[in-house]
């Protein structure tokens, strides 16, 4: 497909990779200007019909709605003809960077490092299961690894459409069974198809265990073995296979793979909780030189980066002032103390921005409300539309997330918003939007 127009628009490149459900090529949208991916799917029988078209359409456009920085943002759908067969594919933004699936071929990471991966996977599923979509297919070769160290998942929408679509007809692609034995949950191993959230909680224990131990937690001689493995067999505990691995990790990853949903985490935002307070414990207790390049939580920016940067900074504070002079241990200690109680603060700030609204402190929300209307009783408050060409502006490649939404209103108005109501203004501004795009694409 290499130098082909798709859909007079999308200019073809180099191929990316390959899977179950599709090829994915690099490619130059030249109605855009930019560079993008664009995943074509296996031709299969039926991809013409209209039924199979909405339902690619509806899933692609739930995916196209989540909006994450751990998330590969979905642009576009569309079908075409491919050597005389309708085929149907999708258009995402380009990551560079490699597949967990390959830099764990290269090596078994460090712990830390592990789950920072794993945390980022948590946030970005979710972002999503708030939206009520589940993955379904979470696995290292869906999770895209960035040189700075982010990482982004990729697929929401299309293992389901892979799934209701060719696995309803019982036909496979490669000659293998849809989705990924390795990592799928004992409920899709026994074809249940009313699956949720916590299914994508096991899929990711079973990439955690692979990123700690080298290995996925069962393993066969063919496919059909693995997936009973899935059913019936207990898993080795990892720190069997990785010595030195915290007992909070091993014990949360088992708890991840435990055969009953009922059993697993709550939800995505706990396990982020747990893995992002193992790592701060970690900072606080064990601190390394190059423990902040180790880890490699994503941008600098980026509220997960400030966890670790902020309890280092204020370690090696103490660490230095407890060198200089016997007198000054008492202040060095007092020190260490407000690294742990400044890490756990910032800790907190990562559930407000995860969505975990319900821990967030009371006293924090009430003080936000009265300054906001002590604001509001000095300014003209901004009206509805006001707010939105705000939003609008703060639209860069993707939508903003609450705090630039919170930012961006402070500084054009002055006006303090809590983060409840911040978080409830982006999610109608972005369906508003999204709306509007449409009409006008169908205009």
């Amino acid at each position: 497909m290499q130098g082909v127009l798709l859909a007079e628009r999308f200019r073809i490149g180099d191929r990316l990779g390959a899977g179950g459900s599709g090829q994915v090529w690099a490619a130059q949208d030249e109605r855009m200007r930019r560079e993008v991916a664009v995943k074509v799917v296996h031709p299969q029988y039926g991809m013409n019909e209209a039924e199979t078209q909405a339902r690619f359409q509806r899933e692609v456009q739930l995916a196209g709605r989540l909006s994450h920085q751990n998330i590969v943002t979905v642009h576009d759908w569309g079908e075409v003809s491919v050597d005389g067969r309708p085929t149907l594919f999708l258009v995402m933004e380009l990551v560079q960077g490699i597949s967990l699936h390959l830099r764990l071929r290269q090596s078994t990471p460090s712990w830390p490092l592990a789950a920072g991966w794993a945390a980022q996977i948590a946030e970005a599923l979710h972002a999503a299961h708030q939206q009520g979509v589940v993955h379904r297919d979470i696995k290292p070769a869906n999770a895209l690894l960035r040189p700075d160290g982010a990482v982004k998942v990729l697929d929401f929408g299309v293992a389901k459409f892979m799934g209701d679509t060719i696995g309803a007809r019982e036909l496979t692609v490669t000659g293998a069974p849809l989705g990924s034995p390795s990592y799928m949950s004992p409920e899709q191993a026994e074809g249940d198809r009313e699956i949720d959230h916590r299914s994508d909680l096991y899929s990711l224990g079973c990439l955690l265990y692979h990123a700690v131990t080298g290995r996925p937690p069962f393993t066969g001689t063919n496919l059909w073995a693995v997936l009973r493995k899935h059913l019936e067999a207990v898993p080795e505990p990892p720190v069997a296979h990785a010595a030195g691995l915290p007992a909070p990790l091993n014990d949360l990853v088992l708890g991840l793979l435990a055969k009953r949903p009922a059993d697993r985490p709550a939800d995505a935002a706990t396990v982020y909780e747990a893995l992002s307070t193992l790592l701060v414990d970690h900072a606080a207790t064990e601190p390394g030189a190059n423990l902040l390049e180790a880890v490699q939580l994503g941008h600098s920016h980026s509220v997960s980066g400030m966890i670790l940067k902020r309890s280092w900074e204020l370690l090696a504070e103490a660490r230095a002032a407890r060198a200089d002079a016997a007198r000054i241990v008492t202040q060095a200690k007092q020190v260490e103390a407000e690294a742990i109680r400044e890490a756990k603060r910032t800790t907190a700030l990562v559930r407000r921005e995860l969505g975990v609204l319900h821990r967030r402190s009371e006293e924090m929300d009430a003080k936000i409300e009265r300054i906001t209307a002590r604001e509001f009783a000095k300014k003209p408050q901004p009206r509805e539309e006001d707010y939105y060409l705000v939003f609008k502006k703060s639209i860069d490649g993707s939508y903003p997330t609450s705090l630039q939404f919170r930012d961006a209103v402070e500084e054009t108005y002055g006006v303090l918003m809590s983060s409840r109501e911040a978080d409830r203004v982006v999610m109608r501004f972005t369906n508003r939007h999204t709306a509007e795009l449409q009409e006008d694409h169908f205009a």
